[in-house]
Protein backbone atom coordinates (compact mmCIF):
# COMPACT_ATOMS: atom_id res chain seq x y z
CA UNK A 1 0.00 0.00 0.00
CA UNK A 2 1.18 3.55 -0.80
CA UNK A 3 2.97 5.39 2.35
CA UNK A 4 -0.37 8.03 2.34
CA UNK A 5 -2.21 5.68 3.04
CA UNK A 6 -5.03 7.55 5.60
CA UNK A 7 -5.10 10.18 2.97
CA UNK A 8 -6.15 8.39 0.35
CA UNK A 9 -8.99 6.62 2.44
CA UNK A 10 -10.15 9.76 3.49
CA UNK A 11 -10.41 11.12 0.16
CA UNK A 12 -12.07 8.06 -0.80
CA UNK A 13 -14.45 7.80 2.15
CA UNK A 14 -15.74 11.54 1.38
CA UNK A 15 -15.76 12.86 -2.07
CA UNK A 16 -16.99 16.13 -0.62
CA UNK A 17 -13.65 17.01 1.02
CA UNK A 18 -11.53 15.91 -2.47
CA UNK A 19 -10.01 19.30 -3.19
CA UNK A 20 -8.87 19.34 0.40
CA UNK A 21 -7.37 15.99 0.66
CA UNK A 22 -5.60 16.55 -2.54
CA UNK A 23 -3.90 19.76 -1.01
CA UNK A 24 -3.11 17.26 2.13
CA UNK A 25 -1.32 15.07 -0.45
CA UNK A 26 0.53 17.64 -1.98
CA UNK A 27 1.56 18.40 1.86
CA UNK A 28 2.65 15.14 2.72
CA UNK A 29 4.89 14.23 -0.47
CA UNK A 30 6.01 17.60 -0.71
CA UNK A 31 7.19 17.99 3.33
CA UNK A 32 6.67 14.35 4.83
CA UNK A 33 5.70 10.46 4.92
CA UNK A 34 2.62 9.44 6.36
CA UNK A 35 3.44 5.91 7.49
CA UNK A 36 0.86 3.40 7.53
CA UNK A 37 2.29 1.20 10.70
CA UNK A 38 0.83 -1.92 9.52
CA UNK A 39 2.66 -4.14 11.42
CA UNK A 40 2.93 -2.18 14.02
CA UNK A 41 6.29 -2.38 15.12
CA UNK A 42 8.35 -0.56 18.18
CA UNK A 43 10.76 2.18 17.59
CA UNK A 44 13.27 4.61 18.87
CA UNK A 45 10.65 5.73 21.12
CA UNK A 46 8.46 2.56 22.44
CA UNK A 47 9.72 1.85 25.69
CA UNK A 48 10.33 -2.28 24.94
CA UNK A 49 12.44 -3.28 27.88
CA UNK A 50 8.49 -1.91 30.18
CA UNK A 51 5.70 -2.86 27.47
CA UNK A 52 7.66 -5.78 25.38
CA UNK A 53 7.01 -6.01 21.52
CA UNK A 54 3.98 -5.18 19.63
CA UNK A 55 1.92 -8.18 19.06
CA UNK A 56 -0.24 -9.01 16.14
CA UNK A 57 -3.85 -9.39 16.49
CA UNK A 58 -4.89 -12.16 14.18
CA UNK A 59 -6.66 -12.76 11.54
CA UNK A 60 -9.44 -10.14 11.02
CA UNK A 61 -8.30 -8.52 14.33
CA UNK A 62 -10.02 -10.20 16.34
CA UNK A 63 -7.47 -10.41 19.30
CA UNK A 64 -8.29 -7.19 20.46
CA UNK A 65 -11.75 -8.13 21.48
CA UNK A 66 -11.50 -7.06 25.43
CA UNK A 67 -12.46 -4.79 28.42
CA UNK A 68 -9.74 -2.71 29.37
CA UNK A 69 -9.05 0.34 31.39
CA UNK A 70 -9.55 3.37 30.19
CA UNK A 71 -7.34 5.45 32.13
CA UNK A 72 -3.60 4.60 30.57
CA UNK A 73 -0.21 6.39 30.22
CA UNK A 74 1.23 8.29 26.92
CA UNK A 75 4.69 8.75 26.12
CA UNK A 76 6.55 10.68 23.35
CA UNK A 77 3.81 13.28 23.65
CA UNK A 78 5.73 15.69 25.32
CA UNK A 79 9.75 14.75 25.40
CA UNK A 80 9.11 11.44 26.39
CA UNK A 81 7.47 12.11 29.77
CA UNK A 82 4.55 9.87 30.65
CA UNK A 83 1.47 11.60 30.71
CA UNK A 84 -2.13 9.74 31.99
CA UNK A 85 -4.41 9.65 29.13
CA UNK A 86 -7.67 8.13 28.38
CA UNK A 87 -8.84 5.04 25.87
CA UNK A 88 -11.58 7.24 25.44
CA UNK A 89 -10.19 10.68 24.36
CA UNK A 90 -7.85 8.55 22.01
CA UNK A 91 -10.66 7.53 20.06
CA UNK A 92 -12.08 11.09 20.41
CA UNK A 93 -14.99 9.76 22.13
CA UNK A 94 -16.50 12.00 25.28
CA UNK A 95 -16.66 9.42 28.51
CA UNK A 96 -15.05 9.45 32.23
CA UNK A 97 -16.11 5.73 31.90
CA UNK A 98 -13.88 3.59 34.29
CA UNK A 99 -13.54 0.54 31.86
CA UNK A 100 -13.79 0.45 27.75
CA UNK A 101 -14.87 -2.70 26.13
CA UNK A 102 -13.61 -3.12 22.36
CA UNK A 103 -14.70 -5.84 19.77
CA UNK A 104 -13.84 -5.93 15.82
CA UNK A 105 -16.79 -6.68 13.29
CA UNK A 106 -15.66 -7.20 9.64
CA UNK A 107 -17.76 -5.78 7.24
CA UNK A 108 -15.40 -6.98 3.83
CA UNK A 109 -12.12 -8.58 3.41
CA UNK A 110 -9.86 -8.03 0.62
CA UNK A 111 -7.80 -9.71 -1.57
CA UNK A 112 -4.77 -9.92 0.42
CA UNK A 113 -6.73 -10.77 3.65
CA UNK A 114 -6.84 -7.35 4.97
CA UNK A 115 -10.24 -6.37 6.57
CA UNK A 116 -12.42 -3.05 6.64
CA UNK A 117 -13.57 -3.10 10.07
CA UNK A 118 -16.43 -1.58 12.19
CA UNK A 119 -14.83 -0.92 16.05
CA UNK A 120 -17.70 -1.47 18.68
CA UNK A 121 -16.63 0.85 21.62
CA UNK A 122 -19.08 0.15 25.02
CA UNK A 123 -17.70 2.70 27.80
CA UNK A 124 -18.52 0.53 31.42
CA UNK A 125 -20.13 -2.17 29.62
CA UNK A 126 -23.15 -0.09 28.91
CA UNK A 127 -24.80 -0.47 25.52
CA UNK A 128 -26.96 2.49 25.62
CA UNK A 129 -23.46 4.47 25.46
CA UNK A 130 -22.01 2.32 22.23
CA UNK A 131 -20.14 4.17 20.04
CA UNK A 132 -19.13 2.64 16.22
CA UNK A 133 -16.36 3.10 14.34
CA UNK A 134 -16.30 2.86 10.83
CA UNK A 135 -12.67 3.84 9.48
CA UNK A 136 -11.08 1.03 10.67
CA UNK A 137 -8.98 -1.50 9.00
CA UNK A 138 -6.95 -4.56 9.73
CA UNK A 139 -3.80 -4.46 7.43
CA UNK A 140 -1.14 -6.65 8.25
CA UNK A 141 -3.31 -7.79 11.85
CA UNK A 142 -2.74 -4.07 12.95
CA UNK A 143 -6.14 -2.47 13.90
CA UNK A 144 -5.48 1.10 12.14
CA UNK A 145 -8.21 3.58 12.47
CA UNK A 146 -8.33 6.64 10.41
CA UNK A 147 -9.88 9.77 10.87
CA UNK A 148 -10.69 9.18 14.46
CA UNK A 149 -10.67 13.17 14.74
CA UNK A 150 -10.19 16.00 11.58
CA UNK A 151 -10.49 19.45 11.49
CA UNK A 152 -10.19 21.51 8.33
CA UNK A 153 -9.89 25.62 7.82
CA UNK A 154 -10.07 27.81 4.89
CA UNK A 155 -10.04 31.37 3.91
CA UNK A 156 -9.91 32.38 0.10
CA UNK A 157 -6.71 33.28 -1.62
CA UNK A 158 -4.83 32.60 1.59
CA UNK A 159 -4.45 28.90 1.80
CA UNK A 160 -6.37 26.00 3.95
CA UNK A 161 -5.73 23.12 5.79
CA UNK A 162 -6.76 21.07 8.63
CA UNK A 163 -5.25 18.18 11.02
CA UNK A 164 -5.91 14.48 11.72
CA UNK A 165 -5.63 11.75 14.24
CA UNK A 166 -5.07 8.13 13.08
CA UNK A 167 -4.68 5.26 16.02
CA UNK A 168 -3.09 1.66 15.13
CA UNK A 169 -3.62 -0.86 17.77
CA UNK A 170 -1.62 -4.07 18.71
CA UNK A 171 -1.11 -5.47 21.89
CA UNK A 172 1.66 -6.23 24.51
CA UNK A 173 2.94 -9.59 26.38
CA UNK A 174 0.96 -9.05 28.86
CA UNK A 175 -2.55 -8.73 26.83
CA UNK A 176 -2.70 -5.03 27.46
CA UNK A 177 -3.93 -2.67 24.44
CA UNK A 178 -0.80 -0.71 22.74
CA UNK A 179 -1.22 2.49 20.39
CA UNK A 180 0.50 4.53 18.67
CA UNK A 181 -1.22 7.89 17.70
CA UNK A 182 -0.31 9.84 14.31
CA UNK A 183 -1.30 13.30 14.92
CA UNK A 184 -0.70 15.18 12.07
CA UNK A 185 -1.42 18.45 10.30
CA UNK A 186 -1.18 19.96 6.53
CA UNK A 187 -2.01 23.44 5.48
CA UNK A 188 -0.95 25.12 1.98
CA UNK A 189 -0.49 28.94 2.34
CA UNK A 190 -0.25 30.83 -0.28
CA UNK A 191 0.88 28.16 -2.29
CA UNK A 192 3.55 26.06 -0.03
CA UNK A 193 2.73 23.24 1.87
CA UNK A 194 3.41 22.90 5.38
CA UNK A 195 2.87 19.13 7.30
CA UNK A 196 3.87 18.47 11.24
CA UNK A 197 3.41 14.90 12.51
CA UNK A 198 3.58 13.37 16.46
CA UNK A 199 2.88 10.09 16.85
CA UNK A 200 3.12 9.26 20.64
CA UNK A 201 2.95 5.35 21.82
CA UNK A 202 -0.22 4.58 24.91
CA UNK A 203 -0.64 1.54 26.38
CA UNK A 204 -3.69 0.49 28.25
CA UNK A 205 -4.08 -2.05 30.51
CA UNK A 206 -6.59 -5.30 30.25
CA UNK A 207 -8.91 -6.04 32.43
CA UNK A 208 -10.60 -9.54 31.45
CA UNK A 209 -7.64 -12.03 31.91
Amino acid sequence: MPAPLTFALGCHMNRLRGRLCASFLVAAISQGCVTVHAPLVADLEYPSSAWGEPLALGPECKAVDGTYSNEGVVIGADGGNSQPLLLTSALNISSNAQTVSLSVRTRRLDRNGDAFITLRVVPDGNLAGLHELEGCFCIKQTLACTQVSETYWSLPYFGLGGTQQNVYFALSHDHSLIAKLQNYHADVILGLPIFGMKEPWARFPRLDR
